[in-house]
Protein backbone atom coordinates (compact mmCIF):
# COMPACT_ATOMS: atom_id res chain seq x y z
CA UNK A 1 0.00 0.00 0.00
CA UNK A 2 1.51 3.55 -0.82
CA UNK A 3 1.95 6.19 1.72
CA UNK A 4 0.48 9.26 1.18
CA UNK A 5 1.90 11.90 -0.90
CA UNK A 6 3.45 14.51 1.92
CA UNK A 7 2.38 18.30 1.00
CA UNK A 8 4.65 21.20 1.91
CA UNK A 9 3.64 24.69 2.14
CA UNK A 10 5.49 27.67 2.08
CA UNK A 11 4.95 31.53 2.26
CA UNK A 12 6.76 33.76 0.56
CA UNK A 13 6.85 36.53 3.06
CA UNK A 14 9.05 40.07 2.90
CA UNK A 15 10.48 40.91 6.98
CA UNK A 16 8.94 44.10 6.32
CA UNK A 17 5.25 43.01 5.87
CA UNK A 18 4.12 41.39 9.15
CA UNK A 19 0.94 42.37 8.77
CA UNK A 20 0.45 40.58 5.39
CA UNK A 21 1.98 37.45 7.21
CA UNK A 22 -0.66 38.16 9.92
CA UNK A 23 -3.57 37.96 7.19
CA UNK A 24 -2.12 35.39 5.99
CA UNK A 25 -1.94 33.21 8.72
CA UNK A 26 -5.40 33.09 9.54
CA UNK A 27 -6.33 32.32 5.92
CA UNK A 28 -4.00 29.52 5.99
CA UNK A 29 -5.40 28.59 9.69
CA UNK A 30 -8.99 28.24 7.95
CA UNK A 31 -8.03 26.16 5.47
CA UNK A 32 -5.98 24.02 7.43
CA UNK A 33 -2.39 23.92 6.22
CA UNK A 34 0.44 23.48 8.10
CA UNK A 35 3.06 25.78 7.01
CA UNK A 36 6.60 27.26 6.64
CA UNK A 37 7.61 30.95 5.77
CA UNK A 38 10.22 31.87 3.51
CA UNK A 39 11.84 35.30 3.87
CA UNK A 40 11.22 36.89 0.55
CA UNK A 41 14.63 38.88 -1.11
CA UNK A 42 14.30 42.41 -0.71
CA UNK A 43 15.30 43.22 -4.71
CA UNK A 44 15.81 46.96 -3.17
CA UNK A 45 18.72 46.26 -2.00
CA UNK A 46 20.38 44.06 -5.01
CA UNK A 47 22.35 45.59 -7.80
CA UNK A 48 21.00 43.84 -10.65
CA UNK A 49 23.82 44.69 -12.60
CA UNK A 50 26.34 42.98 -9.36
CA UNK A 51 23.87 40.11 -9.77
CA UNK A 52 25.15 36.78 -11.09
CA UNK A 53 21.60 35.52 -11.44
CA UNK A 54 20.16 38.12 -13.51
CA UNK A 55 20.75 39.15 -17.21
CA UNK A 56 19.74 42.53 -17.59
CA UNK A 57 20.12 42.68 -21.55
CA UNK A 58 18.26 39.48 -21.95
CA UNK A 59 15.59 40.65 -19.54
CA UNK A 60 15.43 43.83 -21.71
CA UNK A 61 15.39 41.75 -24.88
CA UNK A 62 12.94 39.39 -23.62
CA UNK A 63 10.41 41.59 -22.02
CA UNK A 64 10.82 44.98 -23.25
CA UNK A 65 11.11 46.70 -20.24
CA UNK A 66 13.99 47.78 -17.54
CA UNK A 67 14.53 45.89 -14.83
CA UNK A 68 12.20 46.56 -11.67
CA UNK A 69 13.99 45.72 -8.49
CA UNK A 70 10.77 44.17 -6.88
CA UNK A 71 10.42 41.86 -9.82
CA UNK A 72 13.85 40.75 -8.84
CA UNK A 73 13.28 40.18 -5.11
CA UNK A 74 9.78 38.02 -6.65
CA UNK A 75 11.51 35.87 -8.55
CA UNK A 76 14.74 34.99 -6.27
CA UNK A 77 12.12 34.68 -3.72
CA UNK A 78 10.47 31.67 -5.61
CA UNK A 79 13.66 29.85 -6.62
CA UNK A 80 14.63 29.96 -2.75
CA UNK A 81 11.23 28.78 -2.00
CA UNK A 82 11.66 25.71 -4.50
CA UNK A 83 15.11 25.18 -3.12
CA UNK A 84 13.99 24.94 0.58
CA UNK A 85 11.25 22.53 -1.05
CA UNK A 86 13.87 20.30 -2.85
CA UNK A 87 16.02 20.14 0.54
CA UNK A 88 12.96 19.03 2.74
CA UNK A 89 10.86 15.64 2.56
CA UNK A 90 7.75 16.69 0.50
CA UNK A 91 6.32 14.70 -2.69
CA UNK A 92 4.48 18.38 -3.73
CA UNK A 93 4.56 21.87 -2.69
CA UNK A 94 2.21 24.70 -2.45
CA UNK A 95 4.28 27.68 -3.09
CA UNK A 96 2.15 30.88 -2.50
CA UNK A 97 2.54 34.78 -1.99
CA UNK A 98 1.74 36.48 0.85
CA UNK A 99 -2.02 37.65 -0.65
CA UNK A 100 -2.99 34.44 -1.56
CA UNK A 101 -6.35 33.35 -0.35
CA UNK A 102 -8.44 29.62 -0.66
CA UNK A 103 -11.97 28.81 -0.81
CA UNK A 104 -13.76 26.41 1.75
CA UNK A 105 -13.15 22.91 -0.53
CA UNK A 106 -9.46 24.00 -0.60
CA UNK A 107 -7.91 21.33 0.98
CA UNK A 108 -9.88 18.41 -0.34
CA UNK A 109 -9.25 19.92 -3.99
CA UNK A 110 -5.32 19.46 -2.98
CA UNK A 111 -5.87 16.28 -1.65
CA UNK A 112 -7.34 15.52 -5.02
CA UNK A 113 -4.98 16.90 -7.55
CA UNK A 114 -1.70 15.08 -5.50
CA UNK A 115 -3.96 11.79 -5.92
CA UNK A 116 -3.55 12.52 -9.66
CA UNK A 117 0.07 13.81 -9.68
CA UNK A 118 0.72 11.62 -12.76
CA UNK A 119 -1.01 13.96 -15.06
CA UNK A 120 0.91 17.30 -13.90
CA UNK A 121 4.10 18.99 -13.01
CA UNK A 122 3.00 22.24 -11.64
CA UNK A 123 -0.98 23.15 -11.32
CA UNK A 124 -1.48 26.98 -11.50
CA UNK A 125 -4.32 28.05 -9.13
CA UNK A 126 -5.05 31.71 -9.73
CA UNK A 127 -4.95 33.82 -12.54
CA UNK A 128 -5.50 37.15 -13.85
CA UNK A 129 -6.37 35.93 -17.38
CA UNK A 130 -8.76 33.09 -18.38
CA UNK A 131 -6.23 30.75 -19.91
CA UNK A 132 -8.18 29.24 -22.71
CA UNK A 133 -8.53 26.06 -20.65
CA UNK A 134 -8.87 22.44 -22.40
CA UNK A 135 -10.69 20.33 -19.75
CA UNK A 136 -8.88 16.98 -19.09
CA UNK A 137 -10.47 15.51 -16.14
CA UNK A 138 -12.37 15.05 -13.48
CA UNK A 139 -11.26 16.55 -10.06
CA UNK A 140 -14.19 16.89 -7.70
CA UNK A 141 -17.47 18.94 -7.73
CA UNK A 142 -17.12 21.57 -10.30
CA UNK A 143 -13.23 21.31 -10.52
CA UNK A 144 -11.77 19.67 -13.85
CA UNK A 145 -7.88 19.84 -14.52
CA UNK A 146 -7.63 21.47 -17.83
CA UNK A 147 -4.35 22.45 -20.40
CA UNK A 148 -4.16 26.22 -20.59
CA UNK A 149 -3.91 27.33 -24.35
CA UNK A 150 -2.87 31.00 -23.51
CA UNK A 151 -1.94 32.98 -20.55
CA UNK A 152 -2.29 32.87 -17.24
CA UNK A 153 0.12 35.39 -15.30
CA UNK A 154 0.13 35.56 -11.43
CA UNK A 155 1.86 33.66 -9.32
CA UNK A 156 0.14 33.70 -5.68
CA UNK A 157 -1.26 29.89 -5.99
CA UNK A 158 1.06 27.07 -7.81
CA UNK A 159 1.22 23.83 -7.08
CA UNK A 160 4.41 21.79 -8.12
CA UNK A 161 5.68 18.34 -8.21
CA UNK A 162 9.52 17.50 -7.20
CA UNK A 163 10.52 16.91 -10.58
CA UNK A 164 8.93 20.16 -12.02
CA UNK A 165 10.92 22.05 -8.87
CA UNK A 166 14.28 20.38 -9.84
CA UNK A 167 13.73 21.69 -13.56
CA UNK A 168 13.35 25.28 -12.54
CA UNK A 169 15.87 25.56 -10.23
CA UNK A 170 18.21 24.17 -13.05
CA UNK A 171 16.54 26.69 -15.63
CA UNK A 172 15.10 30.03 -14.55
CA UNK A 173 19.18 31.31 -13.71
CA UNK A 174 19.94 33.93 -14.76
CA UNK A 175 16.67 35.84 -14.34
CA UNK A 176 15.41 36.94 -18.29
CA UNK A 177 11.45 37.41 -17.14
CA UNK A 178 9.36 37.95 -14.44
CA UNK A 179 8.53 34.91 -12.72
CA UNK A 180 4.95 34.54 -14.05
CA UNK A 181 5.95 35.38 -17.46
CA UNK A 182 8.73 32.62 -16.91
CA UNK A 183 6.47 30.04 -15.87
CA UNK A 184 4.22 30.48 -18.72
CA UNK A 185 7.55 28.88 -20.66
CA UNK A 186 7.25 25.88 -18.69
CA UNK A 187 5.94 23.41 -21.59
CA UNK A 188 9.27 24.67 -23.22
CA UNK A 189 11.10 23.20 -20.69
CA UNK A 190 9.23 19.65 -20.66
CA UNK A 191 7.47 20.36 -17.75
CA UNK A 192 2.88 19.30 -18.00
CA UNK A 193 1.70 23.09 -16.74
CA UNK A 194 -1.91 22.62 -16.29
CA UNK A 195 -4.60 24.77 -14.02
CA UNK A 196 -7.67 23.81 -12.30
CA UNK A 197 -11.21 25.43 -13.73
CA UNK A 198 -13.09 27.03 -12.33
CA UNK A 199 -10.17 28.92 -10.64
CA UNK A 200 -10.30 28.06 -6.78
CA UNK A 201 -8.20 30.83 -5.67
CA UNK A 202 -8.70 34.65 -6.46
CA UNK A 203 -6.00 36.98 -8.25
CA UNK A 204 -6.93 39.99 -6.25
CA UNK A 205 -8.06 39.52 -2.71
CA UNK A 206 -7.92 43.15 -1.58
CA UNK A 207 -4.14 43.51 -0.09
CA UNK A 208 -1.83 45.50 -2.59
CA UNK A 209 0.65 44.35 -4.62
CA UNK A 210 4.64 44.66 -3.25
CA UNK A 211 5.73 45.07 -6.98
CA UNK A 212 3.90 48.00 -7.99
CA UNK A 213 0.67 48.89 -9.40
CA UNK A 214 0.29 49.24 -13.05
CA UNK A 215 0.46 53.05 -13.21
CA UNK A 216 3.80 52.68 -11.89
CA UNK A 217 5.06 49.65 -13.63
CA UNK A 218 4.34 51.34 -17.23
CA UNK A 219 7.41 53.29 -16.00
CA UNK A 220 9.38 50.39 -16.87
CA UNK A 221 8.61 50.11 -20.73
CA UNK A 222 11.10 50.57 -23.20
CA UNK A 223 10.46 52.75 -26.14
CA UNK A 224 8.62 51.25 -28.65
CA UNK A 225 11.07 50.34 -31.10
CA UNK A 226 13.28 48.70 -28.69
CA UNK A 227 10.33 46.54 -27.73
CA UNK A 228 10.23 44.80 -30.99
CA UNK A 229 12.72 42.03 -29.82
CA UNK A 230 9.82 41.36 -27.27
CA UNK A 231 6.91 41.63 -29.46
CA UNK A 232 8.78 38.77 -31.80
CA UNK A 233 9.68 36.79 -28.37
CA UNK A 234 6.19 36.78 -26.85
CA UNK A 235 4.64 35.72 -30.33
CA UNK A 236 6.96 33.08 -30.36
CA UNK A 237 5.93 32.04 -26.49
CA UNK A 238 2.34 31.69 -27.70
CA UNK A 239 2.49 29.57 -30.95
CA UNK A 240 4.38 27.33 -28.71
CA UNK A 241 2.26 27.57 -25.99
CA UNK A 242 -0.77 26.51 -28.22
CA UNK A 243 1.61 23.61 -29.98
CA UNK A 244 2.38 21.77 -26.91
CA UNK A 245 -0.91 22.63 -25.11
CA UNK A 246 -2.91 20.82 -27.99
CA UNK A 247 -0.06 18.17 -27.97
CA UNK A 248 -0.94 17.80 -24.39
CA UNK A 249 -4.68 17.27 -24.99
CA UNK A 250 -3.90 14.69 -27.46
CA UNK A 251 -2.12 12.96 -25.51
CA UNK A 252 -4.16 12.97 -22.33
CA UNK A 253 -7.47 12.26 -24.04
CA UNK A 254 -5.52 9.34 -25.63
CA UNK A 255 -4.40 8.30 -22.46
CA UNK A 256 -8.06 8.05 -21.23
CA UNK A 257 -9.43 6.34 -24.47
CA UNK A 258 -8.83 2.96 -23.36
CA UNK A 259 -10.95 3.19 -20.25
CA UNK A 260 -13.66 5.10 -21.60
CA UNK A 261 -14.14 2.23 -24.04
CA UNK A 262 -14.29 -0.30 -21.34
CA UNK A 263 -17.60 1.31 -20.00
Amino acid sequence: MNSPACLQTFVINLDRSPDRLQVMQARLAGAGLAWERISAVEGAKLDPFACPDVCVPSYRKAHGKELNAAELGCYLSHIKALHAFLAGPGDFALVLEDDADFPPDFKPLLQRLMDTGEQWDIVKLSSFHSGTPVRIGKLFGAYELAVPLSRLMNSNSILFSRRAAQVLVDKLLPMQLPYDHALERASMMGLRLRMVTPLPCPSDTGLSSTIGDRQRLRQFKLRWYRRAPAMLFRTRTELLRVYHGLTHVLRAYTQQSPSRQTH
